[in-house]
């Protein structure tokens, strides 16, 4: 969605995963209609939870554009579930016996590793590009007009990191509200206190379709397959590509918006209880 989005307003954008076949073919379906609105999509092959990987990643981007204007982090998995169908008739041995015999240490240090690990080695590992990216900013009659652009890091985060139920998957939530507390903390490092002028946000979507939340094709068609919990919100529905859009190029292009994360879930943390 923010792939798409930043290349339809003329960007050019990488698009990076482990899987080479799936990049491609995101390419070959998009570029024909970015073309002639100026932007397109580059796939990479790499993996955000290895820094070999990501530094292959940066060097082949600081060879061929020598900076990055934006750096969206939207990798992300659901990891371990434990479902419990109903837990206030479950005894505490259940409940016990339930989580232990679903979930492993190794499993959740394989979901941190992607959800949270990943966020801060990746801007890490793009830090000195985007920073260049600062020095040689994309041109626009904007910019003649108003303050400096600024360089920009968009991390996607989760309702999740808000709610304060389970969800049945206790390491995703776990996960979201570490990235959540990350994205304010590089905020204030890369603009405050290190003085690189790096805007860090964070989008934190609730019901989208996904490959996640809608893991067949037959649900991406039609929503109603996913279940009840897109009545959960009182917008009674899944967001938008649009609504996701827009909200990434306001984030991208607000160069007084800073160490924020933004919740886009059609009221669901008003209507659940949440740290919100």
């Amino acid at each position: 969605m923010c792939a798409r989005a930043l290349a339809a307003n003329g960007a050019k954008v990488y698009i990076s995963g482990r899987r080479q076949a799936a990049l491609e073919s995101a390419a070959a379906d998009c570029n024909p209609e970015l073309a002639p609105l100026g932007g397109s999509l580059v796939p990479v092959q790499g993996d955000v939870s290895d820094k070999a990987s990501l530094a292959k990643i940066a060097e082949t981007i600081q060879k061929t554009d020598g900076r990055l204007h934006i750096l969206v982090n939207n990798a992300g998995v659901e990891g371990p579930c434990t479902e419990l169908t109903s837990p206030e008739g479950l005894s505490a041995k259940d409940i016990s016996e339930a989580h232990l015999k679903n979930e492993e240490f190794v499993a959740w240090d394989k979901l941190f590793s992607i959800n949270t690990h990943s966020v801060l080695f990746s801007t890490m590992s793009f830090l000195p590009l985007l920073s260049a990216g600062n020095a040689a900013p994309p041109s626009s009659r904007a910019q003649e007009k108003y303050a400096k652009w600024t360089a920009a890091v968009i991390n996607i985060t989760s309702i999740s990191g808000f709610v304060k139920v389970s969800q049945s998957h206790y390491a995703y939530n776990a996960s979201k509200a570490a990235a959540n507390h990350i994205t304010k903390m590089l905020a204030h490092e890369l603009n405050f206190r290190s003085k690189l002028g790096i805007r860090v946000n964070a989008i934190a979507p609730g019901l989208f379709m996904t490959e996640m939340t809608a893991p067949t094709p037959a649900a991406r068609v039609d929503p109603s397959q996913v279940g009840p919990t897109k009545h959960a919100n009182p917008a009674g529905r899944f967001g938008t590509e649009e609504e996701m859009a827009s909200l990434c190029l306001y984030l991208a292009s607000n160069c007084f918006q800073q160490g924020q994360i933004v919740v886009l879930d059609g009221g669901f943390t008003t209507a659940v209880a949440s740290t919100m």
